[in-house]
């Protein structure tokens, strides 16, 4: 009994050991967690992962993903886990009894807003009616439909990248995200085609007619949920008053941007009842994936739209609830091995 443990102890990777990594940004102290996989190779591919508004670094991949380090020790990945900018707005709330009282709650987000909104300010993005997230402190006299961060968050990220570069021999980079995090994640791609070697945008339309295409190819999978009506694939208006570019829309304009010649449009029964658009023989032999899932809502295939809203020990220092462990990583093989 003794041996069996000793060789289980021996060969069952330390999911939970990830290292967290503070760096000075923009004068701003930031952190990202890093996973590294337990049989060590000569080169890596590396993933960056984005949690969504007002998640967290390890909730994104304790939660969000279903344990997203178990799909990265099966294939061999680095996994970068950034923690978006974040702080604890005070809020009214009203007790059965009818009395008020003050509570802080958290929130924390990526700034996708900014590049994308910059040039474009005739461009509406939201109802004057929509509803408001609280201002983020870093943010100064932006309107009603600005809810994000205002920070640099692609330099952030960029510089992220180019460091678990010149500690490890890397192939190649993608970056991912769910919600407000694929939104990100598909900005860094189209600033930064010559880092990343794709993007996997999770629920995370781009604003109607800002959606971004980068200027050199690389490889595209977008995914929504048909039943998602906070970031709707194919509704332009969201249930909160926000306008999103439709799913198709976008992979057609990154198809376009790549010269891609041929599509096939598939009907996915298993592990998700799901409608796919394939664009292939682009330029550098990049693909383009489109998927809406008929059965989910907004949230990482499989998993649940209220998980990840947590933390996990190794980042004790936010204020948040703690993390459950789940191990559901169908989702995860779902949309990478399309990648790989």
């Amino acid at each position: 009994m003794k041996l069996l443990i000793y060789i289980f102890l021996i060969f069952t990777p330390l999911l939970d050991s990830m290292e967290k990594i503070t760096i000075m940004h923009a004068d701003e102290e930031r952190s990202y967690l890093l996973f590294t996989p337990s049989v060590k190779k000569d080169s890596y591919k590396l993933i960056i992962g984005l949690h969504g508004f007002s998640g967290s670094a390890s909730g994104f991949e304790k939660e969000t993903t279903g344990g997203f380090n178990l799909y990265a020790e099966e294939k061999g990945l680095i996994i970068a886990y950034p923690q978006g900018n974040y702080f604890y707005p005070s809020s009214e709330m009203t007790k059965e009894d009818g009395s008020k009282i003050t509570e802080k709650t958290y929130s924390s987000s990526w700034n996708h807003l900014g590049p994308l909104t910059a040039n474009n300010a005739e461009i509406k993005i939201c109802e004057d009616t929509s509803q408001s997230a609280p201002p983020f402190p870093s943010c100064k006299n932006k309107d009603n439909c600005y809810w994000t961060s205002c920070i640099d968050d692609s330099d952030f990220i960029k510089t992220i990248a180019l460091k678990v570069s010149e500690e490890f021999v890397i192939d190649d980079t993608y970056i991912m995200g769910l919600s407000n995090g694929g939104m990100m994640a598909q900005l860094v791609g189209c600033e930064y085609p010559d880092i990343f070697d794709g993007v996997i945008n999770i629920v995370g339309m781009q604003p109607h007619k800002l959606s971004c295409v980068p200027k050199l190819p690389i490889n595209l999978i977008i995914y929504g949920g048909l039943l998602d009506k906070s970031v709707p694939p194919i509704s332009i208006r969201s249930s909160g008053g926000y306008f999103y570019e439709p799913i198709k829309n976008t992979a057609s304009s990154w198809s376009s941007e790549f010269n891609c010649k041929d599509v096939k449009n598939s009907e996915i029964t298993s592990p998700f009842k799901s409608s796919e658009t394939l664009y292939y023989n682009c330029d550098d032999n990049v693909t383009i994936t489109a998927i809406i899932n008929s059965e989910a809502g907004h949230a990482w295939p499989g998993i649940s739209s209220n998980e990840g809203y947590c933390r996990a020990n190794i980042q004790s220092e936010i204020i948040y609830n703690e993390c459950r462990k789940i191990n559901k990583v169908l989702g995860s093989k779902y949309l990478l091995d399309r990648l790989f």
